[in-house]
């Protein structure tokens, strides 16, 4: 439901969002409704919104603009006042989370800006002019004539302020992305719980979800019910390896373009959302089975075992 829209400018005002016409040098991000970003979408975005012609890094805010309420948790009123005057300094991501790191003239230290996109939220860098869209949830107008807004169909998706990243991400395992052999190796040995739910688990290893721990399972030729402490050796070594790979590629390609994820990601998926199609290995159907209350997706002779 809309909620009042709260206006701040540098007399009182507050806005939000990211980038999408790569034809017209502005970078793309652009979603399908029912989508659930995981590392690779998100640090695609990140890529997108730091990298563009033009970036928002350097981009002060002009203006705030709340369009629904509950897309901010925390002080509606404190957010618009910290954020109006401040550029954009840093752009950071861990696990799914996204951290914008703002200063203004008048603070000496950085303030951030958390986001988490949940399952359909987007961001995008636009033209100042462009029309309104009819999921938009907060926008910040920039200088230049830029906004940065945030899209949102299902609405859960939350940006709220933080003195510090690491409040946040305390409660995260390492990034899947950055994650070295020893520690992942070091922090599977913990642990005695089925592979899916467990690579799923973001205490264990941040960013992980659905499409990619189903690959990464089927690169180790495991099955998702197996337990993770049943495994050898060279088992969790092919564990880590399958997930360094995925995660690696994902992230080169912009994730993956399946089930409303994001459309400039090519990432080839090998089994998440195939069930019913020929196995690209051996020619066996693709299964979808519940592992963890959640669906699964594997080859049952590639991952026999």
């Amino acid at each position: 439901m809309m909620m009042a829209l709260h206006d701040f400018t540098a007399a009182g005002v507050m806005n939000i969002c990211c980038s999408r016409h790569q034809q017209t040098g502005m970078a793309s991000t652009r979603q399908r409704p029912n989508s659930m970003p995981e590392l690779p979408e998100v640090e695609s975005v990140r890529q997108c919104l730091a990298q563009a012609r033009p970036s928002l890094l350097g981009k002060a805010v002009q203006q705030v603009q709340i369009l629904h309420d509950r897309v901010v948790a925390g002080d509606l009123k404190q957010l618009g006042q910290i954020l109006t005057g401040a550029c954009c300094e840093q752009i950071q991501r861990h696990g799914k989370y996204l951290f914008f790191g703002f200063r203004s003239h008048q603070q000496a230290d950085q303030i951030w800006l958390a986001v988490h996109l949940r399952m359909t939220g987007r961001l995008y860098l636009v033209p100042r002019q462009e029309p309104l869209p009819r999921h938009a949830r907060l926008m910040l107008h920039l200088d230049q004539e830029l906004t940065l807004r945030f899209d949102d169909p299902r609405g859960f998706g939350r940006v709220w302020l933080v003195d510090d990243p690491a409040r946040v991400t305390a409660d995260l395992g390492p990034d899947a992305l950055t994650l070295g052999r020893d520690l992942f190796l070091e922090r599977l040995h913990r642990v005695k719980r089925q592979l899916k739910p467990l690579l799923l688990d973001q205490s264990f290893v941040a960013g992980v979800g659905n499409i990619y721990a189903d690959e990464t399972l089927f690169r180790a030729h495991l099955h998702p019910g197996r337990r993770s402490d049943s495994l050898t050796s060279a088992e969790a070594d092919h564990l880590y390896s399958a997930l360094h790979q995925v995660i690696t590629l994902a992230v080169q390609l912009k994730g993956a373009n399946i089930d409303g994820v994001f459309e400039a990601g090519q990432f080839p998926v090998a089994v998440y959302g195939r069930q019913g199609l020929p196995c690209q290995v051996c020619g066996v159907l693709i299964s979808k089975i519940r592992v963890g209350q959640r669906g699964t997706h594997f080859c049952p002779v590639c991952q026999c075992c």
